[in-house]
């Protein structure tokens, strides 16, 4: 084109820049016509030379930074157990004792003899119309275990546990000391110190306002700081005063107390149908159910067999389930003792049905 200069092909006035170029800064070399990157050189000198950071995509940072950042969540994989890696599979029941009946319910893997406790590690149901020995019997295994340096826990949802106004009532504290005192022979001074330096008591009463959740988050909080062993609930349905989640709730505190090692027995109230609270579900869920009932000695032959007059009833105990051991197949006839209000065997047990002697 005519009077375009040879040097100034695009045309314009000599000695100026095409459109979109920056004019070039002595050592900083020519990036062709991308306005953008001029710009970020010029950014970079202002800045006293430093390199300016890549421009990355965004999704693609955790590939653009060397080696990946090592996480400790193991993901999927925390809930996938490989049993063959197990140095120890094959392990026998050991057992708690509480001399008390519920001590020969449970039997040893042979069968034929009792397994001298509650099974060890197990989360278990004691259930039963009010009235009949099961509080007293849970207090009487709380003291003697206890007694023996473990650390154990009373969760208390029934009642408040210590009356500090001084109203004249013989309150729960009061009751355990003297159920303790008679079950381990000790007198006040060597309980408190033998005993009960050994024991912890959560209370729970649900007129506090306190859920489901605010309870697990108290007993995850003293089983741990604690180093609690052995629990007793009374009762597990009262922490739920709906009744509605008794067996849920005892799926995930058995969950828990299996990971921690505890041993727990749950007291339960039952309905008029004679189911536990929580029905087929709680008895399902539980490692072990034992249960109080009243039974009728319908016949002349019957009474004769258990002992009893002709239409009495009679408080009987029977080992439902147990999950870790065989139980004793027949019914118990139990009676409280005058000391401590547990749960022992009666006299007249028939002998067609004498319990089994501990291993």
């Amino acid at each position: 084109m005519a009077g375009q200069d040879a040097n100034n092909p695009q045309g314009g006035m000599p000695g100026m820049m095409p459109p979109g170029m920056m004019p070039q800064q002595p050592g900083m070399p020519m990036m062709g016509g991308n306005p953008m990157m001029q710009m970020m050189q010029m950014m970079q000198m202002m800045m006293g030379g430093q390199p300016a950071m890549p421009m990355v995509d965004p999704s693609a940072m955790p590939f653009a930074m060397g080696q990946p950042v090592q996480d400790d969540d193991q993901g999927l994989d925390s809930d996938i157990i490989r049993p063959a890696s197990f140095k120890e599979l094959v392990r026998e029941q050991e057992a708690l004792e509480t001399s008390t009946v519920l001590d020969l319910l449970c039997l040893t893997p042979e069968g034929d003899k009792a397994l001298g406790g509650i099974p060890k590690g197990c989360t278990m149901a004691f259930v039963g119309p009010p009235g009949k020995g099961k509080t007293r019997t849970a207090l009487a295994a709380l003291s003697r275990i206890a007694a023996e340096g473990d650390k154990v826990a009373f969760v208390v949802a029934e009642e408040g546990f210590h009356n500090t106004e001084g109203s004249g009532r013989d309150d729960l504290c009061s009751r355990m000391t003297k159920i303790g005192m008679a079950a381990t022979g000790l007198d006040e001074k060597k309980f408190k110190k033998k005993v009960l330096d050994n024991v912890y008591v959560l209370e729970s009463q649900y007129h506090k306002g306190q859920t489901w959740d605010d309870f697990i988050a108290r007993y995850r909080y003293l089983v741990e700081k604690a180093e609690i062993n052995f629990v007793v609930i009374d009762s597990l349905n009262m922490l739920d005063p709906t009744k509605h989640r008794t067996a849920d709730n005892l799926s995930a505190l058995k969950t828990y107390n299996h990971e921690k090692g505890i041993t727990c027995l749950c007291i339960g109230q039952i309905k008029d149908t004679g189911l536990p609270v929580g029905g087929e579900a709680l008895m399902h869920t539980a490692d072990a159910v034992f249960l109080i009932e009243a039974f009728s000695l319908g016949s002349k032959d019957i009474a004769a067999t258990w002992g009893g007059a002709y239409r009495d009833k009679i408080d009987v105990i029977k080992a439902v389930k147990s999950v870790t051991t065989p139980t004793f197949p027949h019914m118990v006839r139990v009676v409280q003792t005058e000391e401590t209000g547990a749960l022992v065997v009666h006299e007249a047990q028939p002998a067609d049905f004498a319990t089994f002697e501990p291993a």
